[in-house]
């Protein structure tokens, strides 16, 4: 079981906290709507990598000590140097990832919530490719996979706890060496004054000695998402917005030099001709409002419990992943992912359509592929589906029938 796993629990319960820490405070800082697409984007994430984790073992594997002979992995300094070497990488990771348009096309998933809280730090993409590149050189100087894998996790983890608005400032040394939350709170900033800075993962010197680095500045308050909003909590929509929209204007554009460049281009790139006949509507930051379309408190309820569900299943699965098959983990994939995509639908437009739909065929599933699972969990997917097919039949329920 991976480091993120066993730290999993704690990003839940602290998150809990600060949500009750929020409410007796009255600041606001969370809106159950945004919370959950927020959650249902991480946990569509952590159920996909489930699926192609192997294949990445196996690159990783091959690539290791290509170069120059393994670290001994036993060492504490092969572990400290590798920290800080994978740290800097993951400062050029993350920095290209805002400046090329393929590479944020995958991170803007993180940065589409309006808020900024711990749920926004679990808010984590499906389709950010290619990023395994920037571990190649550490690989290749023979730091083991093991450590840089080990070090990638430590790194997120170190990340959770600065996605946070409840802690202003800290003590002059920290904010000048590591990573704080008013240093990542400028990150998440779509203000001109913030856009593009402080990248760094753990340590802030990175963005110090690159020339990316902004203080937060009190006259400045941080207006947090994307110049292009999302308009929705759909994790579907959230990891394929931008990618539809390179595709589409690859395919629009008249220059075939256009559409082979563009997704190598700086972000924000459109081919002149696709940006003349097909222009992007813009909105202007001083009108700047956040998403909140109303919905009954029954629905925010339901996709509650369905993403408190699904959290608990996505670490179940982490956990306990090697026990299943290849066809039992693709098959737990579609049962866990097919919700989180149907309610958040209904918190966009309180459409039930789909989500009926989805209850119906996961009746036909739970039935039909019941000997694939063990009594237990089996049991557990039964009772909660059954749950929820009544919450919806009553919420579909006549109400002159109900009156009556």
């Amino acid at each position: 079981m991976g480091i993120l796993s066993y730290t999993t629990p704690a990003f839940i319960i602290l998150m809990l906290l600060e949500i009750t820490y929020d409410w007796r405070k009255g600041t606001g800082y969370y809106r159950l709507n945004d919370t959950v697409g927020s959650l249902a984007t991480g946990v569509l994430s952590q159920t996909s990598r489930l699926i192609v984790f192997s294949l990445g073992l196996w690159a990783m594997s091959g690539l290791n000590g290509a170069l120059f002979p393994l670290w001994p992995e036993e060492s504490v300094w092969t572990w400290v140097i590798a920290f800080i070497i994978y740290d800097c990488s993951y400062y050029w990771k993350h920095r290209f990832s805002h400046e090329i348009n393929f590479l944020w096309a995958g991170h803007v998933v993180h940065h589409q919530s309006e808020e900024y809280n711990l749920s926004t730090a679990l808010r984590q993409p499906s389709t950010h490719i290619m990023t395994w590149l920037f571990s190649i050189p550490l690989l290749l100087i023979g730091i083991p996979w093991q450590v840089v894998l080990a070090c990638g996790a430590w790194n997120l983890v170190y990340q959770f706890w600065v996605h946070t608005r409840h802690i202003k400032r800290l003590p002059s040394w920290i904010e000048a060496i590591m990573v704080t939350p008013a240093h990542h709170r400028v990150h998440h900033a779509q203000n001109p004054e913030y856009i593009d800075k402080n990248h760094g993962g753990v340590f802030i010197i990175w963005d110090k000695f690159f020339g990316t680095f902004q203080e937060e500045l009190d006259a400045v308050p941080a207006i947090f998402g994307v110049r292009r909003p999302l308009l929705s909590f759909n994790p579907f929509f959230a990891n394929f917005q931008q990618w539809w929209q390179m595709l589409q204007d690859a395919i629009y554009t008249n220059s075939w030099k256009d559409k082979l460049r563009i997704w190598f281009m700086p972000t924000g790139w459109r081919p002149l001709d696709v940006e003349q006949s097909r222009p992007i509507k813009k909105y202007p930051l001083k009108s700047f409002q956040k998403y909140n379309p109303d919905t009954p408190l029954w629905m925010k309820c339901y996709a509650g419990i369905h993403i408190s569900l699904a959290a608990l299943s996505t670490l179940y699965l982490a956990m306990a992943a090697a026990d299943f098959s290849s066809l039992q983990l693709y098959l737990l994939w579609v049962l866990m992912s097919a919700p989180l995509l149907t309610v958040t639908s209904m918190l966009d437009n309180q459409d039930m359509r789909w989500e009926t739909l989805r209850l119906v065929l996961s009746w036909f599933c739970l039935v039909c592929f019941s000997h694939y699972f063990d009594n237990a969990l089996w049991w557990v997917a039964l009772s909660s589906q059954a749950v929820m097919s009544m919450i919806v039949i009553w919420a579909l329920w006549p109400k002159k029938l109900v009156q009556a």
